[in-house]
């Protein structure tokens, strides 16, 4: 399968282990010392489209997101990718209702040495693991958005698929982030989360 490796803006390099990223350095040696900061959460197009639609399991996580963002327990993150993937639908809002939860909080444009790193793994895990599946055009917007997310935030939503290749590659385990998929069993479980942050 000929995937993707690199965009217009960025390549993963062969060999890279130091973070330049600001956010992604801040308090990672104690990261499980979170009462420090706030949680910082990465909502992927899905979500914030849940979240929109008020499909069922997002209408029990909004009002829990809500308070958490304004108690400032949480902090909600924008990507460059989310202002490509809602051009198509500006009918929905979702970038409206994501500038509502991140007061203008943004992850860096550009994934620094480690999220590279990230990426370059996880093209390498689906194009080992998965030789037989067909290259999406969400791919690419998904592998960049992640490679930042997955070194910046605490919590990290995706869909099942890119779940699973995170957890194949180990990058969950490695830059102790917690993942949640659009199913409503991990929707519900992020409410519960944050409830209990």
């Amino acid at each position: 399968m000929d995937f993707v490796i690199e965009t217009e803006i960025q390549r993963a390099p062969p060999d890279v282990s130091s973070s330049t990223n600001p956010i992604a350095s801040t308090d990672r040696a104690s990261r499980e010392m979170r009462g420090d900061r706030p949680i910082r959460l990465y909502l992927d197009q899905n979500y914030l489209s849940g979240i929109a639609k008020r499909k069922p399991a997002f209408r029990e996580l909004e009002p829990v997101l809500r308070e958490a963002v304004g108690h400032g327990s949480v902090e909600v993150l924008e990507s460059v990718v989310h202002e490509r993937e809602s051009r198509p639908r500006p009918d929905l809002g979702l970038l409206e209702l994501l500038r509502g939860l991140s007061g203008g909080r943004r992850l860096p444009e550009l994934a620094d040495r480690t999220g590279l790193q990230a990426r370059a793994r996880m093209v390498w895990t689906i194009e080992h693991e998965f030789p037989e599946r067909r290259t999406r055009t969400s791919d690419v917007g998904d592998l960049d958005a992640l490679a930042v997310a997955l070194i910046a935030c605490d919590l990290v939503t995706c869909d099942a698929f890119m779940a699973d290749v995170i957890r194949r590659a180990r990058l969950n385990s490695t830059h102790r982030c917690e993942l949640f998929t659009g199913r409503r069993r991990d929707v519900l479980r992020l409410r519960d989360r944050l409830i209990a942050r």
